[in-house]
């Protein structure tokens, strides 16, 4: 039976008793477009020539993609999870990517709602056309606040004076060329404020989150904004010069206790937060399996990390990540299988299909 919550957002940890929650869908996602130096700077280089304008991802794929989404669906509802779903949209008509990843665009904090500044061109209208209606009902409740993201004047404006932009690019030809990522030398630049929510994560009254190819220091300074009195927001020293959103780098599974990516980030970077002082916290200590079908076109192997928490025990798994699940059931979590390999193809896993609106006790 489906609990109703008392207020419709209120939700401040990644780990808390889950009560309402959005999950997107995967019909009519196409592949994003970006310029060629951002597409070589976070995408796997053997999938570099599917990002061109209005691709749509493999119809067989979306179908798949889209069933293991339903069973995701009843998993939460069998727990007595409300669940928003967004409205259908041909992201091939709009020339947009998906209402699939509804947390690379939107961060709940406290009774607070917050749109993303997307980096990328192709998502400037993902929220306002997959997920208006969903955010127009929260706006009902009197305590909550929606905060919307600024529209953009010129989206070309963050890749200026970046090395190689507008330069010919070799792998298609195409003139926005290439970029060689360095630790301190981004995709774009601080010309506008750019933030994608899923490079956030919340731990209580403070927030986690890094800068990226996608995540500027503006960006960040807007957020902190945004978020209501008594909340910060703390940037983490990653070393991944990949580095787009940071929920498969590092995964609280419950209070004081995390598990890190040792290959984006330090356990030395991490305990020179304050809030780690206290914490376990525990190296992921074993390699990804690779995988060719369903093939990762927008992905890594540590997507195994992006999982989906009901509560302080139960957490929902990628059904094939057997050693990843046996390894956080020692830690003393309930894990959930679900398929989701067909979603991991469109770019993302449990935590990004979903957007918590409440978690009980936060």
């Amino acid at each position: 039976m489906v609990s109703v919550p008392t207020h419709l957002v209120s939700a401040d940890t990644e780990w808390s008793p889950l009560r309402s929650v959005i999950v997107g869908h995967a019909a009519d996602s196409c592949f994003p477009t970006a310029p060629p130096h951002m597409i070589k700077a976070t995408m796997p280089e053997e999938h570099f020539a599917s990002f061109r304008p209005k691709n749509r991802f493999p119809a067989s794929l979306l179908d798949r993609a889209d069933a293991e989404v339903r069973q995701f669906v009843q998993i939460l509802r069998d727990h007595g999870v409300l669940v928003y779903r967004p409205k259908a949209i041909d992201w091939f008509a709009e020339g947009g990517y998906t209402a699939a990843m509804p947390r690379d665009g939107l961060i709940t904090v406290g009774n607070t709602v917050i749109e993303a500044c997307f980096a990328w061109e192709c998502r400037h209208r993902e929220i306002e056309l997959g997920f208006s209606e969903i955010l127009a009902d929260l706006e009902k409740d009197p305590v909550v606040r929606v905060v919307r993201a600024p529209k953009v004047e010129r989206p070309d404006a963050l890749y200026e004076g970046i090395r190689g932009f507008g330069q010919k690019d070799a792998v298609n030809g195409e003139v926005n060329g290439t970029h060689t990522v360095h630790s301190h030398e981004w995709a774009i630049n601080n010309a506008r404020p750019a933030f994608d929510a899923a490079d956030f994560l919340r731990f209580g009254k403070t927030i986690v989150g890094q800068l990226s190819n996608v995540t500027n220091q503006k960006g960040v300074d807007y957020l902190r904004s945004a978020v209501p009195e008594g909340y910060s927001v703390e940037l983490l020293d990653v070393t991944d010069e990949h580095a787009m959103h940071i929920d498969a780098t590092i995964l609280p599974l419950r209070q004081r206790l995390l598990i890190y990516n040792p290959e984006r980030v330090s356990k030395r970077a991490l305990q020179k937060l304050d809030l780690f002082k206290d914490w376990e916290l525990h190296a992921y200590p074993y390699q990804p399996a690779p995988r060719e079908n369903p093939p990762r076109y927008m992905t890594s192997g540590w997507l195994l990390m992006n999982v989906f928490s009901l509560d302080e025990k139960k957490v929902v798994v990628e059904a094939g990540d057997v050693e990843f699940a046996e390894y956080i059931r020692k830690l003393g979590m309930e894990p959930i299988p679900c398929p989701f390999q067909h979603v991991n193809s469109i770019g993302g896993s449990f935590h990004c299909t979903t957007v918590d609106l409440v978690r009980q006790g936060t």
